[in-house]
Protein backbone atom coordinates (compact mmCIF):
# COMPACT_ATOMS: atom_id res chain seq x y z
CA UNK A 1 0.00 0.00 0.00
CA UNK A 2 1.23 3.75 -0.98
CA UNK A 3 0.18 6.56 0.65
CA UNK A 4 0.77 10.29 -1.14
CA UNK A 5 0.68 12.97 1.05
CA UNK A 6 0.14 16.49 -0.70
CA UNK A 7 0.98 19.70 1.28
CA UNK A 8 -0.20 22.85 -0.51
CA UNK A 9 2.38 25.14 0.43
CA UNK A 10 3.52 28.73 -0.61
CA UNK A 11 6.78 30.60 0.10
CA UNK A 12 5.10 34.00 1.08
CA UNK A 13 3.88 34.97 3.60
CA UNK A 14 7.04 33.78 5.54
CA UNK A 15 5.45 32.32 8.27
CA UNK A 16 4.35 30.02 5.38
CA UNK A 17 7.97 28.65 5.03
CA UNK A 18 8.82 28.50 8.92
CA UNK A 19 5.77 26.22 9.26
CA UNK A 20 7.04 23.48 6.12
CA UNK A 21 9.99 23.87 7.96
CA UNK A 22 8.41 21.73 10.64
CA UNK A 23 7.13 19.45 8.00
CA UNK A 24 10.74 18.76 6.05
CA UNK A 25 11.70 17.62 9.87
CA UNK A 26 9.22 15.39 10.78
CA UNK A 27 9.69 13.29 7.39
CA UNK A 28 12.98 13.25 7.60
CA UNK A 29 13.57 9.63 7.75
CA UNK A 30 10.05 8.68 7.47
CA UNK A 31 8.99 8.17 3.79
CA UNK A 32 9.94 5.77 0.93
CA UNK A 33 11.99 8.47 -1.45
CA UNK A 34 15.13 9.06 0.05
CA UNK A 35 15.43 12.60 -0.72
CA UNK A 36 18.73 13.78 0.43
CA UNK A 37 20.41 11.39 -1.96
CA UNK A 38 18.17 11.74 -4.66
CA UNK A 39 19.58 12.29 -7.97
CA UNK A 40 16.75 10.49 -10.23
CA UNK A 41 13.72 11.43 -11.60
CA UNK A 42 10.37 10.97 -9.99
CA UNK A 43 8.86 7.53 -8.94
CA UNK A 44 11.77 6.08 -7.69
CA UNK A 45 11.89 4.42 -3.75
CA UNK A 46 15.16 3.63 -1.95
CA UNK A 47 15.51 -0.12 -1.30
CA UNK A 48 11.66 -1.24 -3.09
CA UNK A 49 12.30 0.41 -5.88
CA UNK A 50 9.79 1.39 -8.69
CA UNK A 51 10.70 2.18 -11.92
CA UNK A 52 13.98 3.42 -11.34
CA UNK A 53 16.49 3.07 -8.76
CA UNK A 54 19.88 4.25 -9.35
CA UNK A 55 21.26 7.86 -8.25
CA UNK A 56 21.27 8.65 -12.37
CA UNK A 57 18.27 6.31 -13.06
CA UNK A 58 15.16 7.61 -15.39
CA UNK A 59 13.52 4.29 -14.97
CA UNK A 60 16.51 2.70 -16.10
CA UNK A 61 19.07 1.27 -12.87
CA UNK A 62 20.96 -1.68 -14.46
CA UNK A 63 23.74 -1.59 -16.60
CA UNK A 64 22.09 -2.30 -19.28
CA UNK A 65 18.82 -1.23 -18.31
CA UNK A 66 15.94 0.52 -20.16
CA UNK A 67 12.60 0.56 -17.76
CA UNK A 68 14.34 -1.90 -16.18
CA UNK A 69 16.96 -2.78 -13.45
CA UNK A 70 18.34 -6.07 -12.38
CA UNK A 71 17.21 -9.19 -10.41
CA UNK A 72 14.78 -6.86 -7.84
CA UNK A 73 13.89 -4.51 -10.61
CA UNK A 74 10.30 -2.89 -11.97
CA UNK A 75 8.76 -3.41 -14.89
CA UNK A 76 11.25 -5.78 -16.60
CA UNK A 77 13.59 -7.52 -14.73
CA UNK A 78 13.82 -11.28 -15.95
CA UNK A 79 15.99 -12.14 -18.83
CA UNK A 80 12.68 -12.30 -20.94
CA UNK A 81 10.75 -10.26 -18.94
CA UNK A 82 8.52 -7.34 -20.92
CA UNK A 83 6.73 -5.41 -17.44
CA UNK A 84 6.31 -8.37 -16.03
CA UNK A 85 9.28 -10.57 -14.70
CA UNK A 86 7.97 -13.24 -11.90
CA UNK A 87 6.22 -16.37 -12.62
CA UNK A 88 3.01 -14.85 -11.24
CA UNK A 89 3.76 -11.00 -12.27
CA UNK A 90 1.86 -8.50 -13.90
CA UNK A 91 3.93 -5.24 -14.33
CA UNK A 92 6.13 -6.32 -11.53
CA UNK A 93 6.88 -8.66 -9.84
CA UNK A 94 9.33 -10.47 -8.03
CA UNK A 95 8.93 -10.09 -3.74
CA UNK A 96 9.54 -7.20 -3.30
CA UNK A 97 7.34 -4.70 -5.38
CA UNK A 98 4.70 -2.74 -5.80
CA UNK A 99 1.72 -3.20 -8.35
CA UNK A 100 1.94 -6.91 -8.04
CA UNK A 101 -1.19 -9.31 -7.71
CA UNK A 102 -1.53 -11.06 -5.14
CA UNK A 103 0.76 -9.11 -2.74
CA UNK A 104 0.22 -6.47 -0.92
CA UNK A 105 3.45 -3.98 -0.42
CA UNK A 106 4.84 -2.93 3.01
CA UNK A 107 2.99 0.56 3.62
CA UNK A 108 5.21 3.28 2.51
CA UNK A 109 4.29 6.95 1.50
CA UNK A 110 5.70 10.00 0.25
CA UNK A 111 4.96 13.61 0.64
CA UNK A 112 5.47 16.64 -1.92
CA UNK A 113 4.46 19.86 -1.34
CA UNK A 114 2.70 21.83 -3.92
CA UNK A 115 3.38 25.29 -4.80
CA UNK A 116 3.17 27.62 -7.67
CA UNK A 117 5.66 29.33 -10.22
CA UNK A 118 5.04 32.06 -12.14
CA UNK A 119 5.91 31.49 -16.58
CA UNK A 120 9.08 33.58 -16.59
CA UNK A 121 10.58 31.03 -14.04
CA UNK A 122 9.37 28.06 -15.53
CA UNK A 123 11.66 25.41 -16.30
CA UNK A 124 9.79 22.02 -16.84
CA UNK A 125 10.34 18.46 -16.29
CA UNK A 126 9.74 14.91 -17.64
CA UNK A 127 6.29 14.09 -16.75
CA UNK A 128 4.46 10.99 -18.18
CA UNK A 129 7.28 9.53 -20.52
CA UNK A 130 6.69 12.98 -22.35
CA UNK A 131 8.71 15.49 -23.30
CA UNK A 132 9.59 19.14 -20.62
CA UNK A 133 6.29 19.72 -19.11
CA UNK A 134 4.31 22.65 -19.55
CA UNK A 135 2.19 22.25 -16.63
CA UNK A 136 4.04 20.86 -13.95
CA UNK A 137 7.68 20.84 -12.67
CA UNK A 138 9.89 18.49 -10.10
CA UNK A 139 12.43 19.83 -7.63
CA UNK A 140 13.37 16.72 -6.01
CA UNK A 141 15.88 18.92 -3.36
CA UNK A 142 12.99 20.44 -2.06
CA UNK A 143 10.59 17.95 -2.17
CA UNK A 144 8.30 20.03 -3.76
CA UNK A 145 5.77 20.28 -7.29
CA UNK A 146 5.42 23.14 -9.19
CA UNK A 147 2.42 24.30 -10.49
CA UNK A 148 2.63 26.44 -13.64
CA UNK A 149 1.15 30.15 -12.54
CA UNK A 150 0.45 32.55 -10.34
CA UNK A 151 -0.46 32.02 -6.43
CA UNK A 152 -3.74 32.92 -6.15
CA UNK A 153 -6.70 31.71 -3.64
CA UNK A 154 -9.73 30.90 -5.84
CA UNK A 155 -9.17 29.00 -8.35
CA UNK A 156 -5.37 28.86 -7.65
CA UNK A 157 -5.54 26.08 -4.72
CA UNK A 158 -8.25 24.01 -6.93
CA UNK A 159 -5.61 24.06 -10.01
CA UNK A 160 -2.23 23.02 -7.68
CA UNK A 161 -3.99 20.42 -6.11
CA UNK A 162 -5.84 18.82 -9.65
CA UNK A 163 -2.48 19.17 -11.18
CA UNK A 164 -0.12 17.64 -8.43
CA UNK A 165 -2.66 14.65 -8.54
CA UNK A 166 -2.92 14.27 -12.17
CA UNK A 167 0.92 14.10 -12.08
CA UNK A 168 1.29 11.57 -10.04
CA UNK A 169 -1.72 10.51 -7.86
CA UNK A 170 -2.59 7.57 -10.04
CA UNK A 171 0.58 6.05 -8.47
CA UNK A 172 -0.47 5.22 -5.40
CA UNK A 173 -3.30 3.72 -3.51
CA UNK A 174 -4.54 6.63 -1.42
CA UNK A 175 -4.20 10.68 -1.40
CA UNK A 176 -3.96 12.36 1.29
CA UNK A 177 -4.65 16.47 0.53
CA UNK A 178 -3.38 18.97 2.91
CA UNK A 179 -2.00 22.06 4.26
CA UNK A 180 0.97 23.58 5.60
CA UNK A 181 -0.72 24.68 9.70
CA UNK A 182 -0.89 21.07 10.15
CA UNK A 183 0.36 18.38 11.65
CA UNK A 184 -0.26 14.57 10.29
CA UNK A 185 1.12 11.95 12.57
CA UNK A 186 2.12 9.60 9.43
CA UNK A 187 1.35 6.00 11.37
CA UNK A 188 -1.71 7.04 12.44
CA UNK A 189 -2.75 7.57 8.80
CA UNK A 190 -1.15 4.41 7.53
CA UNK A 191 -3.15 2.62 10.62
CA UNK A 192 -6.40 4.00 9.12
CA UNK A 193 -5.64 3.14 5.46
CA UNK A 194 -4.90 -0.46 6.59
CA UNK A 195 -7.61 -0.51 7.62
CA UNK A 196 -9.72 0.49 4.75
CA UNK A 197 -8.26 -2.07 2.53
CA UNK A 198 -8.56 -5.07 5.69
CA UNK A 199 -12.32 -4.40 5.42
CA UNK A 200 -12.47 -4.28 1.31
CA UNK A 201 -11.14 -7.45 1.57
CA UNK A 202 -13.50 -8.64 4.70
CA UNK A 203 -16.26 -7.22 2.12
CA UNK A 204 -15.20 -9.38 -0.91
CA UNK A 205 -16.71 -12.13 0.91
CA UNK A 206 -20.08 -10.61 1.90
CA UNK A 207 -22.76 -11.29 -0.28
CA UNK A 208 -24.92 -8.06 1.44
CA UNK A 209 -21.96 -5.62 1.58
CA UNK A 210 -21.95 -4.34 -1.89
CA UNK A 211 -23.12 -1.16 -1.21
CA UNK A 212 -20.35 -0.59 1.45
CA UNK A 213 -17.71 -2.42 -0.94
CA UNK A 214 -19.04 0.45 -3.35
CA UNK A 215 -18.30 3.37 -0.94
CA UNK A 216 -15.21 1.97 0.06
CA UNK A 217 -13.65 1.29 -2.69
CA UNK A 218 -14.05 5.21 -3.88
CA UNK A 219 -13.19 6.47 -0.68
CA UNK A 220 -13.72 10.04 0.26
CA UNK A 221 -13.14 11.11 3.98
CA UNK A 222 -12.14 14.57 5.48
CA UNK A 223 -13.60 16.47 8.40
CA UNK A 224 -17.36 17.67 7.08
CA UNK A 225 -18.18 20.83 6.71
CA UNK A 226 -20.96 22.23 4.92
CA UNK A 227 -21.73 26.05 3.14
CA UNK A 228 -24.64 26.70 1.72
CA UNK A 229 -25.34 26.31 -2.17
CA UNK A 230 -26.96 30.18 -3.21
CA UNK A 231 -28.00 28.73 -6.66
CA UNK A 232 -30.61 25.86 -5.46
CA UNK A 233 -34.33 26.77 -4.49
CA UNK A 234 -35.35 27.05 -0.88
CA UNK A 235 -37.67 24.38 -0.76
CA UNK A 236 -34.43 21.63 -1.76
CA UNK A 237 -31.44 20.97 -0.01
CA UNK A 238 -29.37 23.82 -0.06
CA UNK A 239 -25.80 22.59 1.24
CA UNK A 240 -22.68 21.57 -0.63
CA UNK A 241 -21.16 19.14 2.04
CA UNK A 242 -17.63 18.86 1.43
CA UNK A 243 -14.54 17.28 3.54
CA UNK A 244 -12.08 20.26 5.46
CA UNK A 245 -9.24 20.95 2.83
CA UNK A 246 -6.93 21.03 5.66
CA UNK A 247 -7.13 17.36 5.29
CA UNK A 248 -9.22 15.25 3.57
CA UNK A 249 -8.49 11.15 2.06
CA UNK A 250 -8.72 10.05 -1.48
CA UNK A 251 -8.84 6.76 -2.92
CA UNK A 252 -7.15 6.21 -6.34
CA UNK A 253 -10.45 5.43 -7.47
CA UNK A 254 -11.86 8.92 -6.18
CA UNK A 255 -8.59 10.73 -7.74
CA UNK A 256 -9.60 8.76 -11.17
CA UNK A 257 -13.20 9.87 -11.13
CA UNK A 258 -11.69 13.35 -10.11
CA UNK A 259 -9.78 13.58 -13.10
CA UNK A 260 -12.16 11.90 -15.41
CA UNK A 261 -14.99 14.75 -14.50
CA UNK A 262 -12.34 17.26 -14.19
CA UNK A 263 -11.51 16.90 -17.71
CA UNK A 264 -14.71 15.34 -19.93
CA UNK A 265 -16.08 15.54 -23.11
CA UNK A 266 -19.36 17.13 -24.20
CA UNK A 267 -21.16 16.54 -26.70
CA UNK A 268 -22.91 19.62 -28.78
CA UNK A 269 -25.36 19.21 -31.38
CA UNK A 270 -25.98 21.78 -34.05
CA UNK A 271 -28.45 21.79 -36.92
CA UNK A 272 -29.42 24.23 -39.31
CA UNK A 273 -32.31 23.12 -41.85
CA UNK A 274 -30.73 19.56 -43.58
CA UNK A 275 -27.27 20.17 -42.08
CA UNK A 276 -26.63 18.45 -38.74
CA UNK A 277 -23.39 18.52 -36.97
CA UNK A 278 -22.42 17.41 -33.79
CA UNK A 279 -18.95 18.75 -32.02
CA UNK A 280 -17.05 17.60 -29.17
CA UNK A 281 -15.62 19.43 -26.75
CA UNK A 282 -13.74 19.68 -23.69
CA UNK A 283 -15.18 20.88 -20.74
CA UNK A 284 -15.00 20.32 -16.35
CA UNK A 285 -17.25 19.15 -14.30
CA UNK A 286 -15.11 20.84 -11.69
CA UNK A 287 -16.38 24.38 -10.90
CA UNK A 288 -13.33 26.81 -10.34
CA UNK A 289 -15.18 29.47 -8.88
CA UNK A 290 -15.06 28.03 -5.91
CA UNK A 291 -12.69 27.21 -3.10
CA UNK A 292 -10.88 23.48 -3.79
CA UNK A 293 -12.35 21.29 -0.98
CA UNK A 294 -15.77 22.85 -1.71
CA UNK A 295 -15.80 22.65 -5.56
CA UNK A 296 -14.48 19.15 -4.37
CA UNK A 297 -16.90 17.79 -2.37
CA UNK A 298 -19.86 19.67 -4.88
CA UNK A 299 -19.04 16.91 -6.89
CA UNK A 300 -17.58 13.81 -5.34
CA UNK A 301 -20.49 13.96 -2.22
CA UNK A 302 -23.09 12.99 -4.42
CA UNK A 303 -21.69 10.49 -5.77
CA UNK A 304 -20.04 8.72 -2.43
CA UNK A 305 -20.86 10.31 0.50
CA UNK A 306 -18.67 11.24 2.73
CA UNK A 307 -17.00 9.07 5.77
CA UNK A 308 -16.08 11.60 8.53
CA UNK A 309 -12.76 11.79 10.20
CA UNK A 310 -12.19 13.67 13.47
CA UNK A 311 -9.61 15.96 13.75
CA UNK A 312 -7.98 17.92 16.39
CA UNK A 313 -7.68 21.39 15.98
CA UNK A 314 -4.94 23.22 18.94
CA UNK A 315 -6.43 26.30 20.43
CA UNK A 316 -4.59 26.23 23.49
CA UNK A 317 -1.42 24.25 22.86
CA UNK A 318 -2.53 21.97 26.17
CA UNK A 319 -4.17 19.40 24.55
CA UNK A 320 -3.37 15.90 25.34
CA UNK A 321 -1.74 14.84 22.20
CA UNK A 322 -1.14 11.05 23.32
CA UNK A 323 -4.97 10.83 24.26
CA UNK A 324 -6.03 12.28 20.60
CA UNK A 325 -4.12 9.44 19.24
CA UNK A 326 -5.16 6.95 21.20
CA UNK A 327 -9.04 7.75 19.81
CA UNK A 328 -7.80 7.60 16.67
CA UNK A 329 -6.97 10.86 15.69
CA UNK A 330 -3.98 11.16 13.00
CA UNK A 331 -4.58 14.90 11.94
CA UNK A 332 -4.10 17.95 13.62
CA UNK A 333 -5.06 21.66 12.64
CA UNK A 334 -2.54 24.07 14.00
CA UNK A 335 -4.10 27.42 12.62
CA UNK A 336 -4.45 29.89 14.36
CA UNK A 337 -5.28 33.90 14.32
CA UNK A 338 -3.37 35.89 11.57
CA UNK A 339 -0.92 32.49 12.35
CA UNK A 340 0.44 34.13 15.34
CA UNK A 341 1.38 30.94 16.81
CA UNK A 342 0.62 27.91 14.28
CA UNK A 343 4.22 27.18 14.39
CA UNK A 344 4.32 26.98 18.19
CA UNK A 345 1.52 24.70 18.01
CA UNK A 346 3.04 23.26 15.28
CA UNK A 347 6.18 22.49 16.99
CA UNK A 348 3.85 20.76 20.60
CA UNK A 349 2.04 18.60 18.52
CA UNK A 350 5.36 17.10 16.91
CA UNK A 351 6.75 16.95 20.01
CA UNK A 352 3.12 15.22 21.49
CA UNK A 353 3.91 13.02 18.60
CA UNK A 354 7.15 11.51 19.10
CA UNK A 355 6.64 11.32 23.12
CA UNK A 356 4.16 8.99 22.11
CA UNK A 357 6.17 7.21 19.56
CA UNK A 358 8.71 6.46 22.02
CA UNK A 359 6.70 5.28 24.78
CA UNK A 360 5.03 2.68 22.54
CA UNK A 361 8.51 1.82 21.86
CA UNK A 362 9.29 1.68 25.54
Amino acid sequence: MRILVLVIASDFPTYYVEMQKVWVRRIAGRQSVDYTAFGGVRRCMTSGHVRCTAKDGVRCTAKDGVRCTAKDGVRCTAKDGVRCTAKDGVRCMTSGHVRCDGWRAPSAFDVWFVKAKPARLWVGDIANDGPLSDTVEFDRDAMTIYIKGEETYIPGILNKTIEAIRAIGLDYDFVWRTNLSSVLDFDGLIRYCNGVVEQREVSKHSVSSHRVLHHREVLYAGYIGWTENLELEADVDSYIRFASGAGFLLSREAVQYLLDKESSLSVTSLSATSLSVTSLSATSLLRRDLIDDVAIGLLLEPQFGIVHLDRCWIKTGEENIARMIELGIFHFRCETKYHERTVEFMNKVDLGIKTKELSAIV
